[in-house]
């Protein structure tokens, strides 16, 4: 994992390229840097698609917390507001560890076991 960043200008765009660190970038934050008045609509712009995911405000919320997941080169952050915000997270490789992979395949198992019925018991004559 590596630290990420970007400062947005008020009206700015920034796409976040492949190759910028890793292969998914995890958002973690925003915040107002010296907070002007009004509304401030962080969006993410995905194709031909545009979703605000957080309204800033001066006084009221200046900073969101977040827990989201971009591919790098397939998303573009906006500014729509009249503040200078800043965004900060950090990339992941794309995919998990084998290590990980294998830690899992063993749960399912153990699921699995747990979930079959027990055996039949034959009579005794």
């Amino acid at each position: 994992m590596s630290f990420w960043g970007c400062l947005l200008k008020p009206g700015g765009k920034f796409q976040v390229k492949e190759n910028s660190g890793g292969d998914v970038l995890h958002l973690s934050q925003a915040c107002l840097s010296q907070p002007q008045a009004g509304k401030n609509f962080l969006q993410v712009i995905e194709g031909d698609k545009t979703y605000s995911i957080a309204c800033l405000q001066k006084d009221k919320s200046e900073f969101a917390s977040f827990d989201l997941f971009f591919r790098t080169g397939t998303c573009t952050f906006h500014n729509k507001g009249a503040s200078e915000m800043h965004l900060t997270g950090y990339f992941e490789p794309d995919g998990m560890p084998d290590d990980l992979e294998d830690e899992e395949s063993e749960e399912e198992e153990e699921e699995e076991e747990e979930m079959a019925p027990p055996p039949k018991k034959s009579k005794k004559k």
